[in-house]
């Protein structure tokens, strides 16, 4: 007969089993997404950080949420490939879930406030082209490497828009993977205790029931 402890354990082991073979049964192809949405955080962090270096700090709020995206980003990554592996007890497919809906969430605001911030370019080009004369507006344009920045920050804009629409689509899929794996392996360790923990007593009280009969 095992002891409840030897049971413990053995459930355990088997959900932390579970929890890598629930990781590695992910489609190949999603694994290729999620390398290209490592890939895109990073160029928009570098596309924003050249954008600053030429317009200054007017930009700066811009630079700041694309390296608050990607950090998150990078938390999210280790989160997903690394703890299963290392720490297979701290992965929860919810935690999964929420951590990857933050990461939307950021990149949707990063989006809003890249458009917003080439809105407002065009808008000030007009203005400028309708008021100034030639002259001064050559002056304006003697910017350093002023076109290049504002080609940066469309780019920036465009890439992660992309990374926006992929986020959504990986959280989706995600989701819908994990909602099709049977319950026990959506458990966590520790509910799976308070799971066994009760039919151990359960089954306790059982037998003491039909002993009293007996």
């Amino acid at each position: 007969m095992s002891y409840p402890s030897e049971q413990l354990e053995d459930v355990e082991s088997q959900q932390e089993w579970v929890r890598r073979a629930l990781i590695s049964s992910m489609p190949f192809w999603l694994t290729v997404i999620r390398i290209a949405q490592l890939l895109l955080a990073f160029t928009v962090l570098v596309l924003t950080g050249y954008v600053v270096s030429v317009f200054g700090g007017d930009y700066f709020h811009t630079f700041g949420i694309s390296f608050l995206a990607f950090v998150w980003t990078i938390v999210f990554m280790l989160y997903i490939f690394v703890t299963p592996e290392r720490a297979p007890k701290l992965y929860y497919y919810r935690v999964h879930i929420i951590l990857e809906i933050i990461a939307t969430a950021f990149w949707i605001t990063s989006v809003s406030l890249l458009a917003w911030e080439c809105q407002t370019w065009d808008a000030a080009e007009d203005v400028l082209y309708d008021s100034l004369t030639e002259a001064e507006a050559a002056l304006v344009n003697s910017l350093p490497n002023q076109w290049s920045g504002i080609a940066a920050l469309r780019v920036a804009l465009a890439f992660a828009s992309l990374e926006t629409v992929l986020f959504a689509t990986t959280m989706f899929i995600s989701d819908c993977f994990f909602n099709q794996q049977p319950n026990e392996t959506r458990l966590g360790v520790r509910d799976v205790k308070v799971i066994t923990v009760k039919s151990l007593a359960e089954e306790a009280q059982d037998v003491d029931a039909r002993t009293m009969v007996t």
